[in-house]
């Protein structure tokens, strides 16, 4: 960890002791967030510049150790306009805590719940976000894959702007297309089919390629006029896809006609995201040229998901493990 910290320090993160985060969050008077991991406070910097401050729970010392480790080295080393900025970080006997910036309209699962955004935003939203997937497994040496994509671990600016947060679960994964991992990892209805095995497995930046295609779904899904929990939402677009009703089932859903198409190609693109076979999955560049346009006839998808693999509409962490 000394060592980890010595090479940061000639990077972005700045090191702050625990006296100046009392000063910059006027004695943590203001908590916007709390989980398994810990607090977040608002606070702001002497020059007026506000920040989120993650104060994490000391409670198991080990698993706190590691999601520290894992978000100052992968966050300490990127730059991206849809990735959260790591400011700093508080590394002290008693309190270990990063400082990022602040995100003034929260978590993007809460923004769908709202359903206040119309299609063409949320579209944006969706390319911006595989924009920023895209820099971590394709422009970062070693490559960075979060492990835990969704809509709570994506923030959004004053402006909307996504920025994908939370990379307590984020493994750098050393010139190596693939990597082992004893311990399942994730969110269980964003969890790539590969990840949840009871043996030891081989994985890859495809794993983070699927929880974005969940995610896809969960978008589109956000647009429904009447949610019937009877029936598994991507279940249902694969099934109007392969008999050719998704143009009909996309206007019952509610969505308007002139947004038919950007739904449609959203639709597609999660579906060739979350094919069971991971080999079968685009690279995020690909998906953002998909979602771009650039990308013009998108293939068929060949076997998505897995038989009856997810039944719950429920989201569910099913590990804290932050093995390496």
């Amino acid at each position: 960890m000394i060592r980890l910290l010595s090479d940061l320090a000639s990077e972005k993160p700045h090191p702050y002791s625990h006296a100046e985060l009392m000063k910059f969050t006027k004695d943590f008077s203001a908590l916007v967030g709390s989980g398994g991991f810990g607090n977040v406070y608002k606070g702001e910097f002497p020059n007026g510049v506000p920040i989120a401050i993650k104060v994490l729970k000391n409670s198991q010392p080990e698993l706190m150790e590691k999601q520290f480790a894992a978000e100052v080295s992968t966050m300490g080393r990127t730059y991206h306009r849809n990735l959260i900025k790591l400011y700093g970080y508080c590394y002290e006997a008693d309190t270990k805590a990063l400082i990022y910036e602040y995100m003034e309209n929260g978590a993007l699962d809460v923004i769908l719940k709202k359903n206040n955004l119309d299609m063409v935003k949320l579209y944006t939203i969706a390319s911006e976000i595989a924009q920023g997937i895209s820099y971590l497994h394709e422009s970062c040496y070693p490559q960075i894959i979060h492990q835990d994509i969704k809509p709570a671990n994506v923030l959004l600016d004053s402006n909307l702007s996504p920025k994908v947060t939370d990379f307590g679960l984020a493994k750098v994964n050393m010139g190596e297309s693939q990597f082992e991992q004893s311990k399942v990892k994730g969110t269980l209805n964003y969890m790539a089919p590969e990840v949840n095995q009871p043996n030891q497995v081989r994985l890859s930046c495809k794993c983070d390629v699927y929880s974005f295609g969940m995610m896809l779904f969960d978008i589109l899904g956000s647009k429904r006029k009447v949610v019937d929990r009877r029936f598994w939402f991507p279940g249902q677009v694969l099934e109007k896809f392969n008999t050719n009703q998704l143009d009909k089932f996309i206007l019952d859903c509610g969505i308007k006609e002139e947004d038919k198409d950007n739904a449609k190609r959203l639709s597609q693109v999660a579906l060739l995201c979350v094919e069971h076979n991971p080999v079968a999955r685009p690279m995020m560049s690909t998906v953002v040229k998909m979602l771009e346009g650039k990308i013009k006839q998108l293939d068929t998808p060949v076997t998505p998901f897995y038989p009856n693999y997810y039944s719950t509409s429920e989201s569910s962490s099913v590990s804290d493990s932050r093995d390496d």
